[in-house]
């Protein structure tokens, strides 16, 4: 009787336990952490948020967090189970590895979580970002953006110069080339195997090496940014101090290390752009440096029909292809036909240097002594600040009538001129007859057999040629075809939607941009796209990557599986006519 007493209390206290773990499995909390919330600028963070007592993996939507802080790695999840005191308590988190894209007080705002059909909202938290340490403070490894100039004039070069200083050994694993809005820029040749070399800096020894250099120029006034340089390094370091034993000695200790990822971030830099001193002349097409110009034909005697070749040439130090000539004015007898255009540069020098030279076709319909006309250049110099107008000599023609036997049959229009290279051909609708009335014409056994002949020497040719073309606009062809692609993938769902969708959207990416890398996340996505589209399209499609790279490790929400495909689509669908 005892013994079924005791037995009936197991169980009651047994229903009990089940009962409270239900109650304490039905309340779901949400919490968000960091592991520190006072950092450097070039330091990372870990950002964590933990479900309590969830029955399915979060669904976190990331993306308010791209506007202050970078995604280095993550989503990583777990879950823990727990039994205390007979009471089970279950959690699963998610994690990531941010970096701070500036300095100052910046939050991590208030996220959406989903869990089912229900959504929770975590916490904001508050990150103390200071800037990393300076010269002043001997930091062992650093990043100088130096421009060489701070003021500048609409169209003036700026040189930046980005070196990397060390007094550890390190490794470069990636750059993320700083990004300007309101410049155009031009790279400058700078090593493409970064070579170090030893300097001082305040009586201490240092290696510094130029990671890049560019030539900036300004497209507007005011005050503009170029956004920050980061460098992603392996940094050998060394390893923790092990128990004492047999290698525990300074000469084992030395050989044992280990490496350790840092990632480098340089001071943005604020480039200010004042107007012009005065009002531009109306022929100013925006040439700012130093010019000089010349013009000359290829021959100054010919007839009428001949053609002429006229070049003109702009030479100097600014920003010689980013500019027009004023329009030309050509004789009335003079058939002109569109230029074609070469810019050739000085690769070794930082003040962007080259010349740019257009070739005009000129074909005289009439006989007499004519003269070209000078060409006008109107280009603002910074040095003395002032509009100066500079202007080449004009050429002389003397065109002699063309020979009457010839004339009818040299009488060709724009459509009867191509280009070959530099060279002019000129393509007669009509060929002459070379026999003469009553001459036996040649037998057709003859022209068939040259044309036969003709044939198997060119066709192999052609067909190299051909092939090769198609070959050289594979990319292109594949990058027009891209979202076609994209949307057929869609239509077809897989088992997996999640690893399938991020596939399409990478796979996308890759081919509408030329991406060469085949292992593409959402921070390579989010860096090839800045700039391009609106940087709410790159929010919205980093998040829904990042999504789906999250749900390839845990179930989600049926409801999301069911709407993700169509999200995707039209997000596609918008990014590609912002890409066209």
């Amino acid at each position: 009787m005892v013994d079924r007493i005791l037995n009936q209390r197991k169980r009651y206290h047994f229903l009990a336990a089940l009962l409270w773990v239900g109650v304490l499995w039905g309340q779901v909390s949400i919490t968000a952490s960091v592991d520190v919330n006072r950092i450097a600028k070039n330091e990372t963070l870990g950002y964590k948020i933990v479900a309590i007592n969830a029955d399915a993996t979060p669904n976190v939507n990331i993306s308010p967090i791209l506007k202050h802080f970078r995604i280095v790695s993550g989503p990583a999840q777990q879950t823990n189970i727990q039994w205390v005191n007979g009471a089970m308590t279950s959690s699963r988190s998610l994690s990531w590895t941010l970096l701070p894209k500036s300095d100052g007080k910046l939050n991590i705002p208030s996220l959406s979580v989903t869990i089912g059909k229900q959504i929770y909202k975590t916490n904001s938290i508050g990150i103390q970002v200071q800037k990393e340490a300076g010269r002043s403070q001997m930091a062992n490894l650093f990043i100088e953006a130096k421009p060489d100039k701070e003021q500048a004039y609409p169209g003036e070069q700026v040189t930046v110069t980005y070196r990397l200083f060390t007094r550890v050994n390190l490794s470069i694993e990636n750059i993320e080339y700083p990004k300007s809005v309101g410049f155009w820029n031009e790279d400058l040749r700078v090593s493409q195997t970064v070579r170090f070399r030893d300097t001082q800096i305040q009586g201490i020894g240092y290696k510094v090496a130029t990671l890049y250099k560019a030539a900036m120029f300004p497209t507007q006034t005011g005050r503009l940014s170029i956004m920050p340089m980061t460098v992603t390094c392996n940094v050998e370091i060394p390893r923790k101090k092990r128990a004492s034993g047999v290698f525990d000695d300074p000469f084992f200790n030395s050989m044992f290390r280990e490496t350790q990822q840092q990632f480098i971030i340089s001071d943005s830099l604020i480039i200010d752009v004042s107007p012009y001193p005065k009002q531009p002349p109306a022929d100013f097409t925006g040439a700012v440096g130093q010019f000089e110009i010349e013009s000359w034909v290829d021959t100054t005697n010919v007839k009428v029909n001949e053609a002429i070749t006229y070049k003109v040439r702009v030479k100097g130090t600014g920003n010689p292809n980013q500019f027009n000539l004023s329009e030309i004015s050509f004789p009335q007898n003079m058939e002109v036909f569109p230029p074609t255009s070469s810019f050739k540069r000085d690769e070794f020098r930082d003040d962007l240097t080259g010349e740019q030279q257009m070739d005009y076709i000129l074909i005289p319909r009439s006989a007499g002594k004519f003269r070209l006309n000078p060409v006008t250049l109107t280009y603002f110099n910074p040095k003395i600040k002032d509009f100066v107008t500079t202007r080449s000599l004009s050429v002389p023609i003397t065109i002699s009538p063309g020979d009457k036997s010839i004339i009818a049959s040299t009488q060709f229009s724009r459509e009867d001129v191509t280009m070959i290279g530099d060279d002019i051909r000129y393509i007669r609708k009509q060929s002459p007859q070379w026999h003469q009335k009553g001459e036996q014409s040649i037998p057709i056994w003859v022209w068939s057999t040259y044309l036969i002949a003709a044939a198997l020497f060119v066709f192999p040719g052609i067909f190299t040629k051909m092939s090769d073309n198609r070959l050289s606009t594979a990319d292109v062809r594949k990058s027009k075809g891209a979202l076609k692609v994209a949307l057929k993938d869609l239509s077809n769902p897989q088992e997996d939607i999640f690893a399938h969708t991020a596939m399409i959207i990478y796979r996308y990416f890759q081919s509408k941009l030329f991406l060469s890398s085949e292992h593409l996340d959402p921070l390579s996505i989010e860096t090839s796209i800045q700039g391009l589209v609106s940087p709410e399209l790159v929010a919205e499609v980093v998040a829904v990557a990042q999504l789906c790279d999250a749900g390839r490790f845990g179930p989600h929400a049926a409801q999301s599986q069911d709407t993700l495909q169509s999200q995707v689509g039209d997000l596609l669908k918008n990014i590609d006519k912002a890409l066209a």
